[in-house]
């Protein structure tokens, strides 16, 4: 099967650490077929990138070592910054209608599949119905549990979701929120996100901690996530100070970069807690199980979530985890191992974290264990199948002679 990808949530060069969920799953999903991925790229980064290093963008880079039946381009995406969010399918489509036609036309897909459902899934439909090709949207929570609650963005992810012809969630949760916005269960498939089990495993916390070079003494707490409001740094700041008034010897790093840097690093500055809450930027997946290895628990108090990959990585790593209670983080969370805290309440995260940092460790065996990428990947590949066949067998023999599978066809006809 030949899969078409379109997500601007995807590993670029200007940012290699971008989506690297997906960069998991299209690895994975180019041992089975051939991938072909466009990822658009702003041009306010673009820009900003040739001003800066006075060098293009290396539009030959890729973030994966295996090629063999994945390849990668990154069209420019022209938007007004800030503005008119919802119309930004229409400018995506209009700056990547010469991209999808070439690629179509030379890749010729049997799929697209899509994730972020708006711009991203609006530009995939559009193509998908305009070449006759069945397309699949992936939602990891976002998109549907924030962006609508804007009523024009809302309106158009409905439309999106209603047009596809298979649905991919990463959770329960999401799965019941999409279909509140009355889509029909039937084409809904909920594939929890897979992990790279051979790098994320448990190992020595003292060695993890040297290598690291981090305190041997102290206890050691660890959140990973962009450094966004909807992640709940802020929040975390603030349960870490109300813990350090109570004379426990404990360290907050946090991994991860965003536009709250600059306040948490103020605020840390100000209140003297530079002992208690390090912030240590993005860090590489390589170097990542190393700090999952050298906590003592995990912190994830996000205001709003799908299946946090970090809890999935950590739990394969053998962490406990206190989060908030939102989205699909009870589908994962085991009662005996992890804590879940209300959303925005930085005194029940303080006592959850407090508790967690003198307790036991926990039970060796958890009640539910992550999928790998192969198993997760596998899943997605049969859904996709099972959509492209209830699509093709739907097909007027009016519409079958405009799709691409008649154009494949005569192509082949040709060939031989």
């Amino acid at each position: 099967m030949n899969i078409l990808f379109l997500s601007n949530v995807f590993p670029n060069p200007l940012h290699p650490g971008k989506g690297t969920f997906n960069r998991s799953m299209i690895d994975s999903l180019s041992q089975l077929h051939r991938v072909h991925v466009i990822t658009p790229v702003s041009w306010i980064d673009e820009f900003s990138h040739a001003i800066k290093n006075r060098t293009r963008m290396d539009r030959k880079w890729m973030p994966v070592e295996n090629t063999g039946q994945l390849s990668v381009e990154y069209p420019r995406f022209y938007y007004p910054p800030k503005i008119l969010h919802q119309h930004y399918g229409q400018f995506l489509s209009w700056s990547l209608h010469q991209t999808l036609q070439r690629t179509i036309s030379r890749f010729q897909p049997d799929i697209i599949l899509s994730y972020w459902i708006h711009p991203d899934g609006e530009v995939a439909v559009k193509a998908a119905r305009e070449h006759g090709i069945p397309v699949v949207v992936m939602t990891g929570g976002s998109d549907v549990l924030l962006l609508t609650q804007n009523r024009k963005r809302k309106r158009v992810i409905q439309n999106v979701l209603q047009q596809a012809d298979g649905v991919i969630t990463v959770s329960n949760d999401i799965m019941n929120a999409v279909k509140q916005l009355q889509i029909h269960p039937e084409k809904i498939q909920t594939v929890y996100r897979g992990v790279d089990r051979e790098l994320f495993s448990p190992g020595d916390q003292r060695a993890a901690r040297e290598r690291l070079g981090l305190p041997l003494d102290r206890k050691i707490i660890v959140s990973v996530g962009r450094l966004e409001p909807v992640k709940g740094h802020s929040i975390l700041l603030n349960a870490c100070e109300k813990i350090s008034k109570v004379g426990t010897q404990f360290t907050c790093y946090v991994l991860g970069n965003g536009s709250l840097e600059s306040a948490l690093v103020q605020k840390v500055e100000q209140n003297g807690l530079g002992e208690f809450f390090q912030l240590k930027g993005s860090q590489p997946q390589h170097r990542l199980v190393d700090w999952y290895r050298a906590a003592d628990v995990i912190a994830l108090p996000s205001l709003s979530e799908g299946i946090p990959n970090v809890l999935l990585e950590a739990i394969s790593c053998g962490k406990p985890f206190v989060a908030s209670r939102v989205g699909g983080i009870p589908e994962i969370a085991d009662s005996d191992c992890d804590r879940l805290v209300t959303p925005d309440d930085s005194s029940e995260l303080a006592v959850a974290l407090s508790e967690m940092l003198v307790s036991k460790a926990p039970a060796e065996r958890r009640s539910i264990e992550p999928m790998s990428w192969q198993e997760s990947s596998l899943k997605i590949s049969q859904f996709l199948s099972d959509c492209s066949t209830r699509y093709t067998a739907g097909l007027t023999g009016q519409q079958k002679s405009r799709s691409s599978y008649q154009r494949k066809a005569q192509k082949t006809k040709q060939q031989t």
